[in-house]
């Protein structure tokens, strides 16, 4: 009986032993761990449920903790530790690509274009010299600019050039004048279209290079078929001037090969009978002159081909002699 009895007492202390031991060896293990958090003279005590609670705490049941809930969960708490940053091998700095650029087609190489020299390219010389009234109209003359591709009036400039002057306006001088700006512009190679040349050659124009101007009536007129335009220019050669036309032709332009073919004519002799100089012999009463056929003509683009641009005759004048009447006459 008395052993029975000894046994009912014994056997709960021994499972409440049993189960504190384990308890401790399972609290040690999970504190060793990091999952719990364990202070051994509190948490002991709280096992120990036969021990006087304290005044301030009522008793808890055993295995329950009287931590707040957040400190008693067994869930591992990530303690922020500071990390240093692993070093990361430096990369070597790679240099930025440069933009591929695409090679500038080369360009062709391009002849500088300079500005064509003004130069004299062609020229009329008078073969007399002028007295001081001529002087100034080709001063005027020398004013003269003709454009591509315009015609040219020497009435029309005569008109609007006088206007003001006080000029005389003399048909010889006027028609010298003339005939070297005609000339001239032959030899540049213009277009000419009206022109008229004098009956007799006169002694300051060249033969095929005559021109007669009479105001309102006979005209000279020029065309400017080159490709650049031209101004006239007027120099001297002592008291003869010299007209020139200059311009800046471009590329290989030459000006045209001119070339004036002459035939002369010998006069007749014509004989009178005069009886006023019966016993006086002969007397002669013009000295006449010699005949002309001018033709000339123009090779345009130095080929060898020519073109005739005029022919002009100036019909020679007789010899004239007066003789008193022969004896046979006087019967």
């Amino acid at each position: 009986m008395r052993q029975r009895r000894k046994s009912v007492i014994l056997g709960p202390i021994k499972w409440i032993v049993l189960l504190g031991a384990v308890g401790t060896v399972t609290v040690t293990g999970l504190s060793a761990a990091g999952m719990i958090e364990w202070k051994a003279d509190a948490n002991l005590d709280r096992l120990m449920f036969w021990k006087s609670a304290s005044p301030n705490q009522a008793a808890a049941p055993v295995g329950t903790s009287t931590k707040p809930a957040a400190t008693a969960s067994i869930a591992p708490t990530a303690t922020p530790m500071p990390q240093t940053a692993a070093a990361t091998p430096a990369e070597t700095p790679k240099a930025s690509p440069t933009p591929t650029q695409s090679a500038a087609p080369t360009p062709t190489p391009v002849k500088p274009v300079t500005s064509a020299t003004v130069q004299v390219v062609s020229q009329a010389a008078s073969l007399l010299p002028v007295n001081a009234n001529e002087k100034g109209w080709l001063e005027l003359v020398g004013q003269v600019k003709l454009d591509p591709g315009k015609l040219f009036s020497f009435n029309a400039w005569l008109a609007e050039a006088s206007k003001g002057k006080t000029l005389e306006k003399k048909a010889d001088e006027l028609s010298h004048v003339a005939s070297l700006l005609y000339e001239a512009a032959v030899r540049a190679g213009m277009k000419v279209g009206e022109r008229n040349p004098h009956q007799d050659l006169p002694a300051y124009a060249a033969a095929g290079f005559d021109v007669e101007i009479v105001p309102d009536k006979k005209d000279l007129t020029l065309y400017n078929a080159l490709e650049f335009p031209v101004t006239v220019g007027v120099m001297y050669n002592g008291e003869s001037p010299i007209l020139t036309m200059n311009g800046a032709p471009t590329g290989n332009w030459k000006a045209p090969k001119i070339t004036v073919n002459t035939e002369a004519f010998a006069p007749e002799r014509v004989i009178l009978t005069d009886f006023t100089l019966i016993g006086r012999g002969e007397v002669r009463r013009s000295e006449g002159s010699l005949g002309t056929l001018a033709k000339v003509y123009a090779d345009w683009k130095n080929d060898g081909k020519t073109e005739q641009l005029s022919k002009d005759f100036y019909a020679p004048r007789p010899v004239v002699v007066a003789r008193g009447p022969s004896a046979d006459e006087l019967k």
